[in-house]
């Protein structure tokens, strides 16, 4: 993990959230993620059964991707010690899942793969709600590194591949002064990612059986940075 930052300044809920992330060593865009994402699922797990413009628009080919669809049980799971709302949710959904596959069946088999191929799509609620939020959450970062101290968080903070490669992309379709702070920020990203894969190369070094008394915990700690690295920070424990 890198050394926590100073404090950086924030105006609103969701600047001090960015911060909090970077201040604790997280990917500020995993973070937003997941916020997201919870929050999506905590009200689908309340009130999502009951809610009868949801419920129309799954009879209308609204449904859930597979990793929502076990997040959403868990989340009503933890809420209220049930899964009754993630039933009848997904019985909706596979009603009409159902009738679709129904009519496919006794179609032509050539339209086969076009009709599976939109079944396929899941047009997740959550995942729209996550994508939405992770759009705001790099606008705002973008904007926010104008600021010396973000712009040195960003540069020194650990955050995964993919989300270092959606802010790099956002920043070069900005203007010039934009795409100028950048090429500093991943500068310094690409030294920290460096330091890494050196780190991580003497820990497979020293991995074999004669040499794993030379493993430091550095060499331990880039290991598992690299598995953050590229798989995200991992989930925090809800408890609200």
């Amino acid at each position: 993990m890198t050394d926590q930052p100073a404090r950086l300044p924030a105006r609103d809920f969701e600047e001090i959230r960015l911060a909090e992330a970077l201040e604790r060593g997280r990917c500020p865009l995993c973070d937003a993620r997941q916020e997201a994402a919870w929050g999506s699922l905590r009200g689908l797990a309340r009130e999502g059964a009951t809610d009868r413009g949801l419920r129309d628009q799954m009879d209308k080919g609204l449904g859930f991707c597979q990793p929502h669809s076990v997040s959403l049980s868990k989340m009503e799971l933890l809420q209220t010690s049930s899964q009754l709302a993630t039933a009848v949710l997904l019985d909706a959904v596979l009603r009409r899942r159902l009738a679709s596959l129904k009519k496919l069946s006794g179609g032509d088999p050539s339209a086969w793969g076009r009709g599976l191929a939109d079944l396929a799509d899941p047009r997740c609620p959550v995942c729209v709600r996550v994508a939405e939020s992770l759009s705001l959450a790099i606008a705002r970062l973008i904007r926010l590194s104008a600021d010396p101290g973000w712009a040195a968080a960003l540069g020194s903070g650990e955050m995964c591949l993919d989300d270092l490669y959606a802010l790099w992309s956002a920043a070069g379709a900005g203007p010039a002064e934009v795409r100028d702070r950048w090429r500093a920020i991943m500068a310094a990203q690409l030294s920290r990612l460096e330091k890494l894969q050196k780190s991580l190369a003497e820990y497979a070094h020293n991995s074999t059986v004669d040499r794993r008394h030379l493993i430091t915990p550095e060499q331990r700690e880039a290991g598992a940075a690299s598995i953050r690295l590229f798989g995200g920070t991992p989930d925090r424990d809800r408890d609200r």
